[in-house]
């Protein structure tokens, strides 16, 4: 019997050693770095870049952006951590690949210091400035689409019209010369006309807002309190030379508009307009032509 207590005695130690070695291996398993278990290093951190190059004006998509590990004190300041952060939003200036996507990506107060670089081979900039009614409540930013609108007035008295009268026999030799009359001047010579269509915008800028007078900020200076009266802004369009020159002869002698466009426009063909004078109100839409009236003086 003490034989048999004894077999027993050790075999009730051999078990319990085995308990206690399973118990130490398991906590080690759940304290490791290991498996699913792994710790997360609070040293290191996510950035947002580019995981191709994109152009201005793109909205980016989950295949154009990545993210990086890096550690938190040299994460730079700004920079996004997760990319559902820039998804669906739209850049305002060239990305490389690999290049960090921050909050300048998606600007729109100011002029991209190197526009030169965001043009295509064989492209320009040129300045054109607009107002709310003509720019779209200053709405434009860049890597939006435009078309410029020309609008000639009675009132520039660029736009007369004229007829050509009789010719005359004049000078030694005698020389036919072609005689030209400015038509009655209550005439309506306004037209308008769509001039260049679907230019990109590579470049905004916005003056800085007037203050409204009587307010101090808490720095005892004037604050700046916006309005949209008068506001200026101030649009940069990529264009051929030729379409520079339409453009700038224009700004001389017209009054420019720019008419935003829908994003997926940028490959559209470009559309036939008949450009618009009083006739062409009258004759193509209907509209009722003024008519003179005439009263009986005292």
């Amino acid at each position: 019997m003490k034989r048999s207590n004894r077999l027993i005695l050790l075999i009730g130690i051999f078990l319990a050693a085995v308990a206690f070695v399973g118990v130490v291996l398991l906590l080690g398993q759940g304290s490791g770095g290991g498996g699913d278990g792994a710790q997360v290093d609070v040293n290191v951190s996510t950035i947002v870049v580019a995981a191709s190059d994109i152009p201005l004006g793109t909205k980016l998509d989950e295949s154009m952006v990545t993210t990086q590990e890096v550690k938190v004190a040299d994460k730079p300041a700004g920079a996004f951590t997760l990319t559902n952060e820039v998804v669906g939003r739209t850049v305002t200036t060239d990305l490389t690949k690999g290049q960090l996507i921050d909050a300048t990506a998606f600007a729109v107060t100011t002029v991209n210091p190197d526009v030169a670089r965001l043009l295509d081979p064989g492209k320009r900039a040129i300045a054109v400035q607009v107002d709310q009614v003509s720019g779209v409540g200053t709405l434009i930013k860049p890597g939006d689409r435009v078309d410029v609108v020309l609008a000639l007035t009675e009132g520039d008295n660029k736009n007369p019209i004229i007829v050509e009268g009789a010719p005359t026999r004049e000078g030694q030799p005698l020389t036919t010369v072609r005689n030209f009359n400015t038509v009655d001047p209550l005439l309506n010579n306004t037209t308008v006309k769509v001039l260049v269509e679907n230019l990109r915008v590579v470049g905004t800028l916005l003056p800085p807002v007037e203050a409204a007078p009587g307010t101090q900020n808490n720095q005892g200076s004037t604050s700046t309190t916006p309005s949209l009266n008068g506001q200026s802004q101030l649009v940069l369009l990529e264009v051929t030379p030729q379409q520079a020159e339409i453009i700038r002869f224009t700004q001389l002698d017209g009054n420019l508009s720019l008419v935003l466009r829908a994003p997926a426009d940028a490959e559209a063909a470009p559309v036939k307009t008949t450009g618009i004078t009083v006739r062409e109100l009258v004759d193509q839409y209907g509209v009722l032509p003024p008519k003179i009236i005439l009263t009986q003086q005292p």
